[in-house]
């Protein structure tokens, strides 16, 4: 990733791999059902409005890693900020610190490093801290970040505690993350149990075709059949998104 190139983290751009993801998933989904609902490799043509509800779908799950990554450095830059606030740091030499010290942990492309040499560059031009960590959270469209910066500007006029409010900030948010874990962890046999429910309709016409082809022959070839297939398809479809969204569960 280039540095010190501000990024929007409201939108997901795919890169060569994620791509070839979807590439692969849409080409895997396609042929499956075409097979099992058609029986017919010119079906390909009715998948194009799938293709882009299989966009979609990567993308925000791609969007929600994004965010959920960026979170997680987020909270250790603010754990080390506050570590050299006890050590009698000023804020701004802070960030300075945070970034030597996250060097220890991630590797160079992590997205937190482009954000804190955008903040440091803006440091070395004499603009307010204030303002760099505004830009920073509107951009991230995350709550804690936004709230960070809106606590940092308070703390700024008001002239608080710095070390405090930022401590308090960090506890906050590590709780926050610290509920989310616990809501997947428990939630993760419920994932399993809805992918399951979502192979087994493909699963049962697979099992029909190779015991019993003649069973599904009315179902082939003919605009009726082609109907049926297409409504029940499309179901399949909706129930997948609307398991989806129940499994979102936001804190």
């Amino acid at each position: 990733m280039k540095k010190n190139i501000k990024q929007n983290y409201k939108d997901y751009l795919f890169v060569r791999k994620d791509w070839l993801e979807y590439g692969v998933k849409l080409m895997i989904r396609t042929i499956i059902a075409c097979y099992l609902f058609y029986d017919s490799w010119k079906a390909c043509l009715l998948f194009v409005p799938f293709a882009v509800f299989e966009y979609r779908g990567l993308k925000r799950v791609k969007l929600k890693q994004q965010k959920h990554q960026l979170s997680v450095e987020f909270k250790a830059m603010l754990e080390s900020i506050v570590t050299s606030l006890n050590a009698g740091y000023s804020l701004e030499q802070s960030f300075a610190d945070s970034k030597r010290d996250l060097g220890l942990v991630y590797e160079k492309d992590a997205v937190i490093f482009n954000e804190l040499d955008g903040i440091l560059a803006g440091l070395r031009m004499n603009l307010p801290l204030e303002l760099l960590l505004k830009d920073f959270g509107d951009r991230s469209g995350i709550e804690d970040i936004r709230n960070f910066a809106n606590v940092v500007m308070a703390a700024k006029k008001s002239g608080g505690n710095l070390i405090r409010i930022i401590q308090k900030t960090v506890n906050s948010i590590t709780d926050k993350m610290a509920v989310e874990e616990e809501i997947e962890t428990l939630i993760t046999s419920k994932k399993l149990e809805e992918r399951i429910m979502m192979v087994m309709p493909y699963g049962i016409i697979f099992y029909l075709r190779v015991t019993n082809g003649e069973f599904l022959e009315v179902l082939y070839h003919n605009v009726l059949g082609a109907m049926l297939m297409t409504v029940f398809l499309i179901l399949i479809y909706i129930a997948d998104m609307w398991a989806g969204k129940i499994m979102e569960i936001r804190v």
